[in-house]
């Protein structure tokens, strides 16, 4: 049986049909836009969210939320705590050494908003205490960007780590594996952290806040301890940490404190005699924690402990009063 075919025969000639199917304009695109328009409404739907969200909080919970985050740690290096980076500028497009920077140029709080954490600040009001945190804490960022920036050059990330606690700036250098700050057992210091605490100086006297210099030690003891010790070469340590600074053009009063803390305090408790546990720790003192001291330290201590004494020796005239009426 012959198979019926598409080919029709006129006159012995042969006649071949194409059909071809016309595509519109829109064939062309396919879809791709609808995908494109639903992300950009996703977007503006999410960022509407968003100003709904911001204009329903008061101006209180948003300070509130505002000061949680401002207390929390800005630079995390080697990895002591998880430090978020927080209120910190994009310092690192300069690659220059930074000059000793004026302290004009640089906003001081007025005496009305330095005190912070003060609870004396209390009844200047409360739009007073929140400008002197936010003031004092923008400080304190722009100086851990500066630091920040020179740990880089020096490629000493993993050797510095920076947090904003209550009482100021608290800044560790410490050692690691691969580099000392010191010679083993000696407080003789090594030229890369000269170098360092070097061009820390200027960057700390950018601000007129007192600074405590603190120094610690592994638990590696000493064969005769009484004549040197973990206690002796922390302070040592620290020593020698100040008068590079002040080498380097810190002025000598800057230094509020030098503080030696042996083995008492380590970071890695589980390696006692790890190389994080021996550091050299900078305190940048907010203006209330450096009033304290010297409230604590200075003329003004007889007030605390005066009262204290007085206290004592009441309790004590009241102890031996009802032991005589006992008998």
């Amino acid at each position: 049986m012959k198979k019926p075919s598409n080919k029709r025969d006129r006159g012995g000639h042969t006649t071949i049909i194409r059909r071809q199917i016309k595509k519109g304009h829109a064939a062309h695109h396919g879809g791709a836009w609808k995908v494109a328009f639903a992300d950009f409404t996703l977007a503006m739907m999410a960022l509407f969210m968003t100003l709904w969200i911001v204009n329903s909080v008061s101006q209180k919970e948003r300070e509130k939320v505002v000061a949680a985050m401002r207390t929390q740690s800005i630079f995390a290096g080697g990895g002591i705590v998880p430090l978020s980076k927080l209120n910190v500028k994009a310092v690192a497009a300069s690659t220059t050494k930074p000059e000793k920077p004026n302290k004009p140029n640089r906003a001081r709080p007025s005496s009305a908003t330095a005190k912070v954490g003060d609870s004396r600040s209390g009844q200047t009001g409360s739009g007073h205490a929140v400008t002197a945190q936010q003031v004092s804490e923008r400080e304190l960022g722009d100086l851990a960007a500066d630091i920040n920036l020179i740990a880089q050059r020096a490629h000493m990330e993993a050797n510095l780590e920076m947090e904003i606690v209550p009482q100021g700036l608290r800044i560790l250098i410490k050692d690691d594996k691969n580099s000392n700050m010191f010679e083993r057992g000696s407080a003789r210091i090594m030229p890369f952290f000269d170098s360092l605490l070097t061009e820390l100086a200027p960057v700390l006297d950018s601000l007129d806040n007192k600074i405590i210099i603190t120094g610690h030690t592994d638990s590696m003891r000493y064969k005769n301890r009484d004549a040197y010790n973990n206690w002796n070469l922390s302070g040592d340590r620290a020593l020698s940490a100040r008068r590079v600074l002040e080498k380097a053009g810190m002025p000598e009063d800057k230094v509020m404190q030098v503080s030696a803390m042996a083995d008492r305090m380590l970071l890695d408790s589980q390696d006692p005699g790890g190389a994080e546990n021996r550091r050299i720790e900078i305190m940048v003192l907010t203006k209330s924690a450096s009033d304290t001291l010297y409230q604590f330290f200075g003329e003004q201590g007889k007030k605390v402990v005066q009262p204290l004494a007085e206290k004592v020796e009441e309790q004590q005239r009241q102890t031996a009063t009802r032991g005589h009426s006992i008998k």
